[in-house]
Formats: structure tokens, sequence, C-alpha cells
């Protein structure tokens, strides 16, 4: 393989980490105006990873030439759909267990009030 394309694949991944890592903040602190808890401050974080990647990985010739987006793309989907899965259930069937979920993850010192 080329030098110049593995830099250009480098660069290219570095800079979407930076995207997502930039957006990301900026999106959850906008749903926790707007007074969504944590799950649902996740789900549009997810979707937009997945929508993403995808489009990222079409662009670059279909999923054949990234592993990388390949992988995230995977990954983000699995995690969407449990993320919808669990936050869905968890509301509607055992309230109680996702009110203490949410009092457990607002404790923690990575979540900023």
């Amino acid at each position: 393989m080329d030098i110049f394309i593995i830099v250009i694949d480098i660069l290219v991944i570095m800079m979407y980490l930076i995207l997502i890592a930039v957006i990301s903040p900026f999106m959850m602190r906008l749903l926790k105006k707007r007074n969504k808890d944590v799950f649902v401050q996740l789900i549009p974080i997810v979707s937009l990873i997945l929508i993403s990647s995808i489009v990222i990985s079409i662009g670059y010739g279909g999923f054949k030439e990234t592993l990388f987006f390949q992988l995230t793309s995977i990954l983000s989907f699995l995690l969407l759909v449990a993320l919808l899965f669990l936050t869905l259930w968890m509301k509607k069937v055992r309230p109680e267990n996702y009110a203490k979920w949410l009092t457990k993850l607002s404790s923690l010192p990575i979540i900023k009030k």
C-alpha cells in the first residue's frame, strides 16, 4: 500500500474522531437543556456516529476499503439498537429501575450536572 494513502486514511480518521468529540458535548448540552436524561441524550449521538461512518465508508468506495469505518458502523449500529431497546424497555416496564440507573449515573464524576 502506498504511504500517501495510509497518511490520508489516518488524517481522515483523526478528523472524524475530532469532529465527533466536538459535536457530542454540544448535542448533549442542548438535549440536557430540554430536560432529557442521559440515555435519551446518547441516542442522537450514536445515530450521528452511525450515519456519518456509513457515509464516509461509502465515499471511500464501500466497506471493503477502510476497516475502521466498517467496525465503527457495526459497533454503533449494535449500540444504537441496544440503547433504543433498553431505554424503551426500562422506561415502560421498569420505571423504578430506570430512575435508579439515572441517579447512579448522575453521581458519577464523569457526568457533569
